[in-house]
């Protein structure tokens, strides 16, 4: 018999399953970046959805259609790192600075 603290149907997140090295090689460098030009935390303050969209399309492109897999202008940086971070951003934004939300609005269906 496992202690309650052990029994998955709390619903409580398994991190154990997360591949803390990759995301700490592809993460790190993005928020490391975040340090360098603005402060420590600057990335817990949201960021408007547009931003983060537009730079998530940005780092993919360069990703897959230029193959260029590390950032120039940070090259500890992979692209991919960058999309992560973005995405990341985009969900603590909507989680946490709704005010942040500027997506366009969907049309309305005209009948």
């Amino acid at each position: 018999m496992s202690a309650p603290k052990n029994n998955i149907e709390e619903n409580k997140h398994r991190i154990s399953l997360l591949p803390i090295d990759v995301l700490a090689d592809m993460l790190c460098p993005a928020y490391e970046e975040g340090i360098e030009k603005y402060s420590r935390e600057s990335w817990r303050e949201g960021f408007d959805f547009s931003l983060m969209m537009d730079a998530t399309q940005r780092h993919l492109a360069k990703f897959f259609y230029e193959r260029e897999d590390y950032d120039p202008e940070y090259p500890k940086k992979h692209h991919l790192g960058a999309v992560l971070f973005c995405v990341i951003s985009m969900y603590n934004s909507w989680k946490n600075y709704k005010e942040l939300d500027d997506r366009p609005l969907k049309e309305s269906k005209k009948d």
